[in-house]
Parts: structure tokens; C-alpha cells; sequence
């Protein structure tokens, strides 16, 4: 495959090789693909001085990021961010957000908590919707239809996603596994886990030890991994094979859980549409 074959054309292929080659960069190209992992939505809409600066790096480093990543030039690489965040929709949000600023409503009402709940929430699933690919969709939905079994795992409070999953793919063809730890069991379920199945993993910060345990096994036994979690670039994102970053709405320390459930309903959906196919 020549080196024009392997330029990312989407934001998610990029993003996939910035973690692949991440421990290879340097300190300040590392610092790059810090910010541009953290802040998409500057890289798409700041100059590149702008954005420089809010990198803390020469404009230079910027350039030699680009054609790290196999681009000719930092404009190539920033007209994905350009595609994929610029055409977010703002209707329905704008007028969320007029509506809580023009009623009298005391700050720590329910109402007023009902509706930044749901803004945050609005906020959120709109940034997933412009994060996600089809691509990233069809890879996840095809691994999870040519699993043998499918083992689903999620900790803490990323249990009501994994549980979720667990019981909608329960009404469907598929062999389906809920990995949990009650009685110590989480290793015996795990002992027949073979490169024919697949995992799927929802952890969230701070993540749970039993969970980055399960990543690891999974990846020494060669299982597809499928991740929803809040930051692709965690120690462990490399051995995921498809990763979906959700960053969910939070309000007073609450973290939701819509957009995750909105993307596991996405892909248990998806995999029962496959079987009538």
C-alpha cells in the first residue's frame, strides 16, 4: 500500500493512527495530538496561530504533526475537523437555551435542573452524532455479527450501559455473555473467551481495574475489543479495535449516561437488523 492509500480520509481514521502511533511521537508532537484529541471543535473553526497558541507549541510543530499523520500540510488535515464539526445543527439547541434564560425560574429548581439536564444531554448526543462514522458503525456492528459469542462488560457506572446491551441483544439470535464479578466469577466466564468472539467494554473515568484486566486478557487472546468510553486516548486504547469516545452531558458533578445508551441501542438494533436480512 503506497503512503497516499494510508492518509486518513475521516476524522475517526485519524484519530485511530494518532493513537496507534502516539508512544512513537516526540514530547511536542505528543502535545499536539493532546489538543487536537481534546479539542476538535477549536481545530476545525481557530487559525492555525490560534491554534498553536492554545497548544503551547511553535507553529512549525503543527506542520510536522500533519505530515506525521502522512498530510502535506496542517490545512489537509484540518479540513476533517472542517467536515465533520462544521455542519453541527443549532436549532433546536438555540432555542433550548433561549428558553432557560428568558423564564423565572430559581437556579436549583427542578425545572431549572430538568432543562440543563436536558441541554447538557441535547449537547452531548449532538457531538456524538457528529463524532461517529459509519464506517466505525458498520466495523462495530460486523464484528458483533460474525461473533460467536459476544461478552459485554461495563463496572460501576458504566453497569446500566453493559446491562442494557446485555438485555436488548438477549431478544436476538446472538450468544450473548454479561460479564460481572459477583462470587468472584468474572475469570471462570472468561476462561473460554477465544479470537472468534468479541468484547464489548463500556468504562468510564476512573476506570476500573477489573475492567482494564478484562482489556488486556482479551487483547493476549486476540478478541476484537469494542470500546465505548470517554477518552480513546487512555494506555489501553491501542488494543481496542473499535472505540466509540462519548463524552457525556454533566451537570453538578452528574455525569449522564444518554449518549451511551443512545449508542448501545444503536448497535443492538443494528445487529437484530442484520438477522432479517
Amino acid at each position: 500500500m503506497d503512503v497516499e492509500e494510508q492518509v486518513p480520509a475521516d476524522l475517526d481514521t485519524l484519530r485511530e493512527l494518532i493513537v496507534k502511533r502516539y508512544d512513537s511521537l516526540s514530547g511536542r508532537l505528543q502535545q499536539v495530538a493532546d489538543f487536537v484529541m481534546a479539542q476538535p471543535m477549536l481545530v476545525a473553526v481557530e487559525t492555525m496561530a490560534t491554534i498553536a497558541e492554545q497548544a503551547n507549541v511553535p507553529l512549525s510543530t503543527l506542520s510536522r504533526f500533519s505530515n506525521a499523520m502522512g498530510y502535506s500540510g496542517f490545512s489537509s488535515m484540518q479540513a476533517l475537523f472542517r467536515d465533520q464539526y462544521l455542519n453541527r445543527p443549532r436549532d433546536y439547541l438555540e432555542r433550548v437555551k433561549k428558553a432557560r434564560e428568558t423564564e423565572e425560574v430559581s437556579q436549583d429548581s427542578p425545572m431549572a435542573i430538568f432543562q440543563d439536564f436536558g441541554q447538557a444531554n441535547i449537547e452531548a448526543m449532538e457531538q456524538l452524532q457528529m463524532s461517529v462514522s459509519p464506517q466505525k458503525l458498520e466495523r462495530a456492528v460486523s464484528l458483533l455479527d460474525g461473533a460467536e459469542t459476544i461478552y459485554i462488560q461495563g463496572m460501576r457506572r458504566a453497569y446500566p450501559v453493559a446491562f442494557y446491551l446485555w438485555y436488548a441483544l438477549m431478544k436476538s439470535d446472538n450468544n450473548v455473555v454479561l460479564l460481572d464479578d459477583h462470587g468472584g466469577m468474572l475469570a471462570p466466564m472468561t476462561r473460554r473467551m477465544n479470537d472468534k468472539d468479541v468484547l464489548v467494554t463500556v468504562t468510564f473515568s476512573p476506570y476500573a481495574p477489573e475492567t482494564s484486566s478484562l482489556i488486556d486478557t482479551a487483547f493476549e487472546k486476540g478478541v476484537p475489543i469494542v470500546a465505548i468510553t470517554d477518552n480513546q486516548m487512555t494506555s489501553q486504547g491501542s488494543k481496542m479495535e473499535v472505540c466509540f469516545e462519548v463524552q457525556e452531558g454533566e451537570i453538578m458533578g452528574f455525569r449522564s449516561l444518554s449518549s451511551s445508551l443512545y449508542l448501545a441501542q444503536t448497535l443492538a438494533v443494528s445487529l437484530m437488523c442484520q438477522e432479517v436480512k
